[in-house]
């Protein structure tokens, strides 16, 4: 098992579940159940594990997503925060399909990762034929200049950012919807990777991230069932 130096004041228990947890997910791929942690440490209360779970993760060493049985990830690492669970697939017209495992997930790595990606936020409705709508945030690769047929932002001599098409005989990039006003020279500042797109959304209940509620008892210091802390 990988060990880790002591961190924000963490008793002993906290710190063998933590290790513990560490250890699943990095050489697993996926974090532990509460039942697995309980019988790992012989915490025969699924609630003692859940104020452990609570109070390392107020410590701020893990994460966990509400109703998901296995959703621990750990704080301090960038490129687990860069998947997320996947649910199924919703078919327009169809019933919903849901995922073959509960623990599979999707990685956005290939979207983010870059030595010199950057977003750029779009504002009004012009590029809604494109699927590109008013607060999305554009995903922009500025490692190459771009290839024939690439969407690309471009800004022109006014400083004004646009989307355009590299045509292809590769010359100089098109407006990619019409209306745009016509400029003599515009600089490619990146390829468009991909479109993020936010809802805003009320804030869940709280819950011990497997839809139970969970009396707090002493920060976790003291949950066993056994007495050990």
């Amino acid at each position: 098992m990988n060990s880790t130096p002591k961190k924000r004041s963490l008793t002993r228990r906290q710190q063998q579940i933590f290790e513990f947890v560490r250890d699943k997910i990095i050489n697993r791929g996926y974090g532990p159940t509460v039942r697995e942690i309980g019988t790992e440490f012989g915490i025969k209360s699924p609630n003692g594990v859940m104020c452990h779970l609570k109070a390392i993760e107020k410590k701020g060493l893990i994460i966990r997503e509400s109703n998901m049985s296995r959703a621990i990830k750990l704080a301090d690492n960038p490129a687990q925060q860069q998947t997320m669970p996947f649910l199924g697939t919703a078919i327009s017209g169809e019933a919903f399909q849901p995922a073959i495992s509960t623990e599979e997930r999707v990685d956005f790595t290939d979207l983010l990762k870059g030595t010199d990606r950057a977003t750029l936020q779009v504002t009004g409705t012009a590029f809604s034929a494109l699927g590109i709508h008013d607060g999305d945030y554009v995903v922009v690769s500025r490692e190459s200049p771009g290839a024939p047929g690439n969407l690309v932002v471009a800004q022109d001599d006014r400083h004004h950012a646009t989307l355009c098409r590299i045509p292809e005989d590769g010359g100089a990039p098109i407006p990619a919807i019409a209306g745009t006003i016509d400029a003599p020279r515009r600089k490619v500042l990146g390829v468009v990777a991909g479109v993020i797109r936010a809802f805003e959304i009320p804030m869940p209940p709280n819950s011990d991230g497997n839809g139970t509620s969970v009396t707090e008892t002493d920060d976790g210091d003291n949950a066993d069932s056994n007495g050990k802390a």
